[in-house]
């Protein structure tokens, strides 16, 4: 009788442990779920925010287009000032086709300097082709600013995921504490004698 008393005591505790070992990597799944998703899209607002970038590059080239066919060096310069004032950007530059520069941001200064590897801003550089009627007239060079903060919709995600890891906690709350008055409710429903 005392053999199976040890027994079951033993079984009862590998069962105890397992179900511990089943609710650890269950948490460690879940937040592990979660670092990996927050990572994910704020890679996919990083690529958002880059390919807007990039269209309204293609948009200014052919503004800048049309003010170098026409000679306005003047208009250009106001574009290129206009352009540099988005929170998005640090510099921006205007190329003739042979590469000297005819228009520039006050940020503007070498490429070597602005792009090392020791530079404390993270600086994403894009450049598009200026065209008319296919004829290359320079190029449009601008620096993105790599900063998550300014990325449309960045807030949102962030509030989105600090939400959803509440509700992760919460919900292992709720569930301890489901637990416990299953386990309470079933040492008074064995402790009742049945009716005679």
């Amino acid at each position: 009788m005392q053999h199976h008393s040890v027994s079951g005591h033993r079984y009862s505790s590998f069962i105890t442990l397992l179900q511990l070992a089943i609710a650890v990597l269950g948490i460690w799944f879940i937040l592990h779920s979660w670092v990996d998703a927050r990572a994910e899209g704020q890679r996919v607002l990083q690529q958002q925010n880059q390919l807007l970038m990039r269209e309204t590059l293609v948009a200014l080239s052919h503004t800048a287009g049309y003010l170098l066919e026409n000679d306005q060096l003047e208009g250009l310069s106001q574009l290129t000032q206009h352009i540099a004032e988005n929170p998005f950007l640090h510099d921006v530059v205007v190329y003739d086709a042979n590469g000297v520069r005819l228009s520039w941001s006050e940020a503007t200064t070498a490429a070597r300097l602005l792009y090392r590897p020791d530079q404390p801003l993270p600086l994403i550089p894009m450049v598009q082709e200026i065209r008319v009627n296919n004829q290359l007239l320079g190029y449009i060079k601008l620096s993105l600013l790599h900063d998550q903060s300014l990325f449309p919709g960045y807030r949102y995600w962030q509030q989105l995921m600090q939400q959803m890891l509440g509700l992760l906690l919460l919900t292992g709350a709720v569930t301890m504490l489901l637990k416990r008055s299953f386990y309470r409710l079933n040492q008074r429903y064995r402790r009742i004698p049945p009716p005679a």
